[in-house]
């Protein structure tokens, strides 16, 4: 069985980002999909906030309308998520 917790990194779209004015590094990494695809990806250097969180580094950019929110953002936050109410909260760790 496989148990799968979610992308390793955070995916940001390169449209939202170049209307934020950012350009990208110049730099290309390798992604690989969960099917094993490898593709190449644009990379930009992001001051990101989500929820009380704010991280800062190199994101991928990627060709989609909506980005992927990873595990190097997830693991340092508490989330609860009620899916069918289609919420989410940030809880405070204390």
């Amino acid at each position: 069985m496989l148990i799968d917790s979610g992308a390793d990194t955070t995916l940001l779209p390169e449209a939202v980002v170049a209307l934020l004015g950012i350009t990208d590094t110049g730099e290309r990494i390798p992604l690989m999909s969960f099917d094993g695809t490898i593709s190449e990806s644009k990379v930009a250097r992001i001051d990101l906030v989500f929820g009380k969180g704010r991280f800062r580094g190199h994101y991928p950019l990627i060709d989609a309308e909506v980005g992927i929110v990873g595990r190097d953002v997830l693991n340092h936050l508490r989330l609860l998520l009620d899916a069918p109410a289609q919420q989410w909260d940030e809880k405070s760790t204390g």
